[in-house]
């Protein structure tokens, strides 16, 4: 199977897509199948996209098809699919999946944001060269963590004739049959047994036993031990709907990433999915949350307990109050911020923006054009939303944090761009002037790790300096 690859955000005419995916029929079962991906998505990550249609590939008119802001591979209908960041566009460039792969386990390794609370140490992930590999070894890792915290068990409810009465007898059929035909001492009871031969752990042990032989011997181990401590749990053929039959109370929570998992596995394995293949997978990853998580992770460990960062952070709001009709409503629109770093006294506001900019030093000479120049990319409403929530603070400055592109060298200065915010009414003393200062950070590594590290690290001292 050769993998046909683009980049994000790339708009695939119909002649460009690999040969089977240019069938209608093909595209809407296609359709269904990421549908089926992206509503248990949130087993592995939490992107805040409240869409309820799938946003991992737009399909457009004439059969073309627009990849969005996620990378990483599907399989489908006998043919794969690579989708790389935009970061990773420059001239001369050759991407390959290994590449792909290397960098993905260095933002994960740094990813606080994401909910991998099961990527603990870089280790996990190292020899992982595909994104089937890379799912399969969170998977194992996971859950292992949960089973050591203890079995899953369920209360079951059975329905059997006892010759003693347990739980509930049904009387109805104890007068209309037992009794007429001298059944006396056989009672038809309904109660409850709490079973370790549940549903939920019939589905962990076959996807176990499915993945066995797709996977390294480091993943083979966690699965031995998992179907070997589940001996007594029956050997059954289970599909993806079975996992919409298993309910979890509140105290069962950590199951709940569990089963989702399940679920994706069975999913991706689906023969009304696959017509000239044994397999089809769909693993993405949101390129923004990936960006702020990496950046928010990275400044914990160059401030190294110096300081707190803290991402997403909300706890003031951008309306102190609503009033109407002479009645007060309290405050509304809680502000929701990417990075708030605490040093001593010092807060510094960031907002992490996964953009392709100018280069600012590639900027004209001429001064009118510079300054058009210097700030191309730059989103206006970005500036809007970064100032105000600095002025709400009052701070002074801000920072919005861009990626330089692959082979970028970090550049020597950041330009300032003031802001003048109005708050309350419009006097002078109500006028607060914000700096927002524009980062670009390196965010993809080559082969010297190091070397990236080192230029990302000096790159984000400069803004407590």
């Amino acid at each position: 199977m050769q993998p046909y690859c683009y980049y994000e955000e790339t708009e695939i005419r119909k002649h460009y897509l690999p040969e089977s995916w240019k069938d209608e029929r093909v595209q809407e079962d296609l359709k269904d199948f990421l549908q089926e991906n992206w509503n248990q998505r949130k087993s592995f990550y939490d992107d805040g996209d409240n869409n309820s249609k799938q946003q991992f590939l737009t399909f457009l008119n004439f059969g073309s098809i627009r990849t969005n802001e996620y990378v990483g591979t599907i399989v489908f209908n006998g043919e794969q699919v690579n989708i790389f960041p935009k970061v990773f566009e420059a001239k001369g460039s050759s991407n390959s999946l290994d590449h792909l792969m290397s960098n993905l386990v260095q933002w994960l390794d740094y990813c606080s944001k994401l909910d991998f609370p099961f990527v603990s140490i870089k280790s996990d992930l190292n020899g992982i060269d595909n994104f089937k590999e890379l799912f399969i070894t969170l998977f194992a890792k996971k859950l292992s963590q949960v089973l050591e915290h203890g079995s899953y068990y369920k209360y079951e409810d059975r329905v059997e004739g006892l010759r003693v009465i347990r739980g509930r007898l049904d009387i109805n059929d104890y007068i209309s049959r037992k009794v007429p035909s001298g059944q006396y001492d056989t009672f038809r009871c309904e109660y409850s047994t709490f079973e370790y031969d549940n549903l939920f752990n019939r589905i962990i042990k076959y996807v176990c036993r499915k993945l066995f032989n797709q996977t390294r011997p480091v993943n083979q181990k966690i699965f031995r031990n998992v179907i070997l401590r589940m001996s007594d749990v029956s050997d059954v053929v289970c599909i993806a709907r079975d996992c919409d039959k298993v309910t979890l109370n509140r105290m069962q929570s950590e199951y709940r990433s569990i089963l989702s998992l399940c679920k994706i596995f069975l999913l991706n394995d689906l023969p009304g999915y696959t017509m000239d293949t044994k397999e089809s997978f769909c693993f993405l990853f949101p390129m923004p949350l990936l960006f702020e998580g990496f950046i928010g992770g990275f400044l914990k460990s160059i401030l190294d307990g110096k300081g707190r960062v803290e991402l997403q952070k909300s706890d003031q709001p951008l309306i102190n109050d609503i009033r109407y009709a002479g009645k007060s409503y309290g405050p509304a629109f809680m502000m929701r911020h990417d990075i708030l770093c605490t040093i001593e006294d010092k807060v510094f506001l960031m907002d992490t923006k996964y953009k392709k900019i100018q280069r600012f030093e590639d900027a004209k000479e001429d001064e009118t054009l510079w300054k058009m120049q210097l700030i191309r990319g730059v989103n206006q409403q970005d500036l809007y939303q970064v100032s105000t929530y600095a002025a709400k603070r009052n701070l002074k400055k801000a920072y919005i944090i861009y990626p330089l592109l692959r082979y970028e060298d970090v550049e020597s200065d950041m330009p300032i761009l003031q802001e003048l915010i109005l708050t309350g009414n419009s006097s002078l003393d109500d006028i607060k002037f914000v700096d927002v200062v524009l980062v670009r950070v390196p965010f993809v590594f080559e082969e010297d790790i190091d070397k990236t590290k080192e230029m990302l690290t000096s790159t984000l001292l400069k803004i407590f300096e």
